[in-house]
């Protein structure tokens, strides 16, 4: 059926970018520990901002976790902090940015930390791979594929002197460049740096949620190696082991939990097994919708993945409410981009199916419109030369 093999190649689409697109976890929050001895420990305005988008951060609330990191930034740039703290602050926000789909804003702030760490001796020099690590991530997002492996192989080589004992980062390195190697192709060597993170993560003790975070995305793009490999079984597995991570370190309910939910809804549905790829893809888009809210991309986007499943199981009723329900928002959040695109086209699948062909040509039209207009349209923009 047409509608399967799309939703097949779309899966293999979505392993391959699992961590670094969407995940709540895709880039972790990498710098809660490592300054902590170099950061100034007071009462001062910067610090009590920053450990508080920490803590929202935690529980998975990233628009309160942004709220308090952006007055953490503009109160530690106002010279109420060291250079050092300011560059926590900088990266921190700029995670932050970057897992809510924010990419451009989150480039302009790493770009000014690690300006700040390459023109000033005096602030710490480890932050400088992570950030690097985390930069690499924001490029793998954006499709600069080249620019994504010179910086995380960059990152890699200072974090093996700056980080010797810090193996939780080198592992979030190695992840990152796993799933590089992943999407282009070099499954072999995606295998082996997934393995090798697992194995850094394996040697830390006494810091069992970060481990936990760590160990959980790792294990599920390692899952996807497997899904490439035409391994289901074992892909199914790691991919039940990563989500049971999750819940056991944070709980049912966590965000975290959200992609890997999608791609294990996405696997059952590529086995055919509809009942169960609907139950999944229902609780993701549960979760979704409780901790974002309906207005926004993502929500929206797990709406149009559960549709498709009830399209394929002839509920169409529902199919079209959510279809409905997700074109709306994007439309709202992401203007004519090729997302909505791809949700015009399904929606037509649907309606086609239900013998409304004119509002079916109406939509996909409109889908060949925001193609069309993104074939022909050139977007400049400028970056601080590093």
């Amino acid at each position: 059926m047409e509608f399967k093999r799309m939703e097949a190649t779309r899966m293999f689409e979505k392993y391959y970018v699992l961590l670094p697109r969407r995940s709540a976890y895709a880039a972790l929050f990498v710098l809660l520990i490592l300054a902590a001895s170099s950061a100034r420990a007071s009462d001062d305005l910067p610090h009590r901002l920053l450990e508080s988008g920490r803590r929202e951060f935690a529980v998975g609330n990233y628009k309160q976790a942004e709220f308090y990191l952006r007055r953490s930034v503009t109160e530690a740039g106002n010279g109420g902090a060291s250079d050092t703290e300011l560059v926590l602050c900088l990266g921190d926000l700029a995670n932050v940015l970057l897992i809510q789909g924010k990419t451009d804003e989150s480039e302009v702030f790493l770009d000014r930390a690690i300006a700040i760490l390459k023109s000033r001796p005096t602030v710490d020099r480890r932050q400088l791979p992570i950030l690097l690590g985390l930069l690499g991530t924001l490029y793998q997002q954006t499709g600069r594929l080249d620019q994504t492996e010179a910086i995380l192989n960059e990152a890699l080589h200072l974090g093996k002197k700056l980080l010797a004992d810090e193996p939780l980062y080198l592992s979030d390195i190695h992840n990152d460049l796993g799933v590089l190697h992943l999407k282009t192709g070099k499954r072999k060597e995606a295998e082996s740096d997934f393995k090798t993170a697992l194995a850094l993560v394996g040697k830390v003790e006494n810091v069992e949620m970060e481990s936990s975070d760590r160990r959980a995305s790792i294990l599920a793009n390692l899952s996807a190696v497997y899904f490439v490999q035409e391994k289901r079984s074992l892909a199914e597995q790691t991919l039940l082991h990563s989500i049971e991570i999750v819940e056991r370190t944070h709980g049912s309910e966590h965000p975290n939990v959200c992609a890997l939910l999608e791609n294990l809804g996405l696997l059952y549905l590529e086995q055919d097994d509809l009942v169960r790829s609907e139950t999944v893809l229902r609780r993701e888009l549960a979760i979704r919708r409780t901790v974002f809210g309906l207005e926004n991309a993502s929500t929206a986007s797990a709406a149009a993945t559960l549709a498709n499943v009830l399209v394929a199981r002839n509920e169409y009723e529902e199919a079209g409410i959510l279809f409905a329900e997700a074109l709306k928002t994007q439309e709202q959040v992401l203007g004519r981009g090729p997302e909505v695109a791809t949700t015009l086209d399904q929606f037509a699948n649907l309606l086609r199916r239900t013998h409304r062909d004119d509002l079916a040509g109406d939509m996909a039209s409109r889908a060949e419109s925001i193609r069309f207009e993104s074939a022909y349209t050139v977007s400049v923009r400028s970056r601080r030369a590093r």
